[in-house]
């Protein structure tokens, strides 16, 4: 399904809707389907212990990531500005840097937070000062919308939302 969307946005120039919002979903599926596995109790003798969900490969991930960017490079290549990416492309990059962002701020925080309590304790302020963050924003946009006020986001909320969301997610996933 990417190799279909790079291949039409080459060509094209413009890809259908249904094929940009199945790519942004194999994303969304991808980069956060690697969140935090929940710890199960010890199995009682006798039980069928739980198998977790497994993970996808790391290598998917960066494939994807590797193509999307050589996708963005080729646009970049004949002409140098942001502009000159199609707004496909950037819809995907929005939902790739939301995750991106999160998780690599997720990953700074926990890194270190099994070491010892106040930085376990940093990482749990973290984890919640930024969901707080993201939903108060989520909702902030959310009434915008309902309130007709969306040109106090400069025309902006739906890359804002999409960039708030996947932050979001992209922050659960290295989360303990």
């Amino acid at each position: 399904m990417t190799v279909t969307f790079g291949f039409i946005l080459l060509n094209t120039g413009t890809v259908p809707t249904v094929l940009v919002n199945a790519v942004v979903v194999v994303i969304a599926f991808y980069f956060g389907s690697g969140g935090p596995r929940s710890i199960h109790p010890p199995t009682p003798a006798g039980a069928t212990p739980a198998v977790p969900a497994p993970k996808p490969p790391r290598l998917v991930k960066l494939l994807l990531f590797a193509g999307f960017l050589g996708l963005a490079g080729w646009f970049l290549r004949t002409n140098p500005s942001l502009g000159g990416l199609p707004l496909e492309l950037v819809q995907v990059w929005e939902v790739l840097g939301g995750y991106v962002v999160g998780a690599s701020l997720a990953w700074i925080v926990h890194r270190h937070a099994h070491e010892d309590p106040r930085n376990r304790r940093l990482a749990t302020v973290f984890r919640d000062v930024s969901a707080a963050a993201t939903l108060a924003l989520t909702a902030y946009i959310c009434f915008a919308y309902v309130g007709g006020l969306t040109s106090a986001l400069a025309g902006r909320a739906e890359d804002i939302l999409s960039l708030v969301v996947t932050y979001y997610f992209g922050s659960r996933v290295i989360a303990r």
